[in-house]
């Protein structure tokens, strides 16, 4: 219901606005009274957004009610603007009761209640007209302009419901739905000038109502065309094309049906659902068949006013006009598919980078992780050859080792597996965990090599990324010492808070450092110590100790309470 608050404030503007316009025609026309009619209705549309029902109902009731008032009393409610017999107030009303209804009720009670103030507006339709005309024939005429100028508000105002309905549940939506989000905005203007449209043509059908019947599904046609374009645009194009080429041929000459302008003899809404039809098939078309498209409609709209006015009377205002807005349709379609093109490249681009951070965090672990426990798996071999013949229960305690670290590896691939899937494996050794202390103990627990002495100072609080770096350093930092400093005796940990930065020095007492350990050695270790740092914006260095040995010493900042030694 994120959606309730502005919904109201923006319908109670856009009420206010419809009235005052009434207001301000129907005083200038002489009788202020009729500005108090939709009244009570704009109230009911209020309402509506608390309690949808109460407020569809009654508006439905009230414009059957005052219809027949009006009737009884022969006082007929014209109009200016609008669905014809309604103020442009009701008809502002009658839509957004409708998109109320779709939005707030169930699909059952929405169509019930749409139904209801469908049939309510076209009582009210029949009831109006009868009191404005006693030619049955007129009568007849401008109630079927009604009814269909009625169904374009009808119908636009369940789009406006679905949207809002379809914006608060996102993530469920179908592709329809998810095409009527994006495209309401433009089939509710279409909606707009096809009322234009529909109340300058009533005055020409009169005893036509066939061919009004035609008409209007020329402009319904092509409007759903522009809407659903975004899916296939040259089809859509081609099937507009078509319509109207029909219509011209069909339905000519068309100023009867539109009258003549002569600066603009094509309908407005016709126009309109052509300009976005050219901008969705540059936005979404191939050239090619966005040229094709493009031809087709400027075509057939060359075709239809040479109909009305034949080629001599085409007036070069005209052609400006209609080469201004294919230009404006053409560049708005052509800076929109720039815009796409864009937003698909920082897509790719932050794709790529995801990926690439993953596969960097993957290789850290596998190398700090992994390669840990196969390190401990090479030494233990290594010394079970060298003492075997000369202590065989050495050579059987250095089995136990390789089998133990053998299970820590395994375990830690599983680790890594499941956390790649989702679903992270729990007991493996040397895994970061919330206690970054007992982590460090346990990792120098099963450390099998030179006796270390560590010392703690940790801050009481520590992120959980700084804490998996600190563990992983000193992991590696260990490893090294097992690869290259194998006649190394004391292994020496500090870790604690200097100067508002948290410290770490590994250094090992080696008097000789191999350069070829057993395996090899890919050269990883000391990048991934350093690119864990930097992620935190700390320092790291690495080299030779004084007289002897490796010094591992990092640093980044912080800023806590520190709690005691350990």
């Amino acid at each position: 219901m994120e959606l309730l608050a502005p919904t109201r404030r923006w319908l109670a503007g856009l009420l206010g606005m419809a009235y005052l316009f009434d207001v301000v025609v129907n005083i200038g026309s002489g009788w202020a009274a009729e500005a108090l009619v939709p009244v009570p209705l704009l109230a009911f549309t209020l309402v509506a957004l608390a309690r949808p029902a109460l407020g569809v109902a009654g508006g439905a009731l009230w414009l059957v009610g005052v219809s027949v008032a009006a009737l009884a009393t022969g006082v007929g409610i014209s109009n200016r603007i609008g669905v014809e017999g309604f103020l442009l107030s009701e008809t502002v009303a009658i839509g957004a009761l409708t998109a109320i209804a779709v939005w707030r009720c169930r699909a059952g009670t929405s169509v019930t209640l749409v139904g209801l103030l469908a049939a309510g507006g076209a009582v009210a339709a029949l009831l109006r007209q009868l009191t404005l005309h006693y030619d049955p024939d007129i009568a007849v005429a401008e109630v079927v302009l009604s009814v269909l100028s009625g169904a374009i508000v009808i119908v636009g105002g369940c789009l406006v419901g679905y949207a809002l309905r379809a914006h608060e549940e996102r993530g469920s939506l179908t592709k329809a739905g998810d095409l009527i989000r994006r495209q309401w905005p433009l089939a509710v203007a279409l909606a707009v000038l096809m009322l234009v449209d529909l109340t300058s043509t009533a005055g020409n059908l009169t005893g036509y109502n066939l061919i009004f019947v035609a008409l209007f599904a020329l402009i319904v046609g092509t409007a759903v065309c522009a809407v659903l374009s975004p899916t296939a645009p040259l089809r859509y194009a081609v099937i507009s094309t078509v319509a109207m080429l029909s219509a011209t041929i069909g339905l000519a000459p068309m100023i009867f049906l539109f009258g003549y302008n002569d600066q603009f003899p094509v309908p407005v809404s016709i126009a309109a659902a052509h300009m976005a039809l050219v901008a969705y098939l540059v936005r979404y078309a191939s050239r090619t068949d966005a040229a094709v498209g493009i031809a087709a409609l400027a075509g057939v709209d060359l075709i239809s006013v040479i109909s009305v006015v034949g080629s001599i009377g085409m007036s070069r205002e005209f052609l400006l006009i209609a080469a201004f807005l294919l230009v404006v349709s053409m560049a708005t379609g052509q800076y929109f598919r720039s815009r796409d093109r864009e937003r698909a490249q920082t897509v790719r681009v932050a794709v790529t980078g995801a990926q690439q951070a993953e596969r960097m965090a993957l290789a850290r672990e596998l190398h700090d992780v992994v390669a840990h426990h196969v390190t401990g798996i090479v030494v233990a071999a290594q010394a079970a050859q060298l003492v075997g013949d000369a202590n065989p229960a050495a050579a059987v305690h250095a089995l136990g080792r390789i089998e133990a670290a053998g299970g820590e590896a395994l375990a830690a691939m599983r680790m890594l597996v499941g956390s790649m899937r989702g679903a992270p494996v729990a007991g493996a050794e040397g895994q970061a965990t919330m206690d970054l202390a007992a982590d460090l103990r346990s990792l120098v627990h099963n450390f099998h090599g030179p006796e270390i002495d560590m010392s703690l100072d940790l801050p009481v609080s520590l992120p959980p990324e700084a804490g998996r770096s600190v563990l992983r350093i000193v992991q590696e930092a260990l490893t090294n010492v097992g690869k290259h400093a194998r006649d190394a005796q004391r292994v020496t940990i500090t870790i604690g808070v200097v100067d508002d930065e948290l410290r770490l020095r590994v250094a090992d007492d080696a008097t000789r450092v191999e350069m070829r350990p057993p395996g090899g050695s890919g050269g990883y270790g000391l990048v991934g110590m350093r690119e864990r740092i930097d992620l935190l914006g700390g320092r790291f260095a690495a080299g030779p100790g004084d007289p002897n040995g490796w010094i591992v010493d990092a640093g980044f900042p912080l800023r806590t309470d520190r709690k005691g030694s350990a």
